[in-house]
């Protein structure tokens, strides 16, 4: 409200100088006459006033700017190491040393085995989505932990996940059903056990990035929402 005045009412901060400064030429002007020692106190007093006045608004808004920085820095440092866990167990699911991921999957158990297969099971290539992980775990450990710093890697990790899961996980678990039919029952269970391993980690990464949007309002707006599939049945 302070703000909206001051840009409404340019003439205020001038003012305030203005009275400061004839405030100021009279005191001196007194004590320059010697005649009203009283006065020129008086004087004094109020050019003190009327400067501090002037800048109490402004320094107390820098002081609580900095001390909400360091707050979230705080926050920020706290929160890291649970956050650099949750980038760690993703990279699991893109693991090509893994033959639980859902690349290895459907290489193995349904491309494999089927030289008809479906085109819907012919996914992107798992080594772009490593690349990916691979530069920004990288990048996170190089970086210090601000909240500035923290907030951008938030983000970026919701869209390197959330990417992922639109483009591979649900190509596969909403495919058409004339491709489902061409699972196997074992596949299906393969499938299905990947499915639960991500749902889990969508969901207690989900629960973490709200308690974050909620703990700051720096964070406020924090997106924290994947969309997940359904097993195969």
């Amino acid at each position: 409200m302070a703000e909206e005045e001051r840009a409404t009412k340019p003439w205020s901060f001038d003012l305030k100088t203005l009275l400061a400064v004839v405030s100021l030429v009279a005191y001196l002007f007194a004590q320059l006459s010697d005649k009203h020692p009283v006065e020129a106190r008086m004087l004094l007093g109020l050019t003190v006033f009327l400067v501090a006045a002037d800048f109490y608004a402004p320094v107390k808004r820098q002081v609580v700017r900095l001390l909400e920085r360091r707050k979230d820095n705080a926050v920020a440092r706290n929160v890291f190491p649970k956050f650099r866990e949750f980038v760690h167990r993703f990279g699991e699911f893109i693991d090509s040393r893994r033959n639980d991921t859902l690349h290895a999957i459907v290489l193995n158990d349904i491309l494999q085995r089927r030289a008809d297969a479906s085109a819907v099971f012919r996914l992107s290539n798992m080594g772009t989505w490593h690349s990916w992980w691979l530069y920004f775990w990288q990048q996170i450990d190089r970086q210090p932990h601000t909240m500035t710093e923290m907030s951008a890697a938030l983000m970026e990790f919701h869209s390197l996940v959330g990417s992922y899961t639109n483009n591979c996980v649900t190509q596969i678990f909403e495919a058409p059903a004339n491709a489902k039919a061409e699972i196997s029952t074992e596949a299906k269970s393969s499938l299905n056990s990947f499915q639960q391993r991500f749902e889990r980690f969508l969901d207690e990464y989900g629960q973490f990035a709200k308690w974050l949007s909620e703990s700051r309002p720096v964070l406020s707006g924090l997106p924290c929402w994947f969309s997940t599939a359904k097993p195969l049945t």
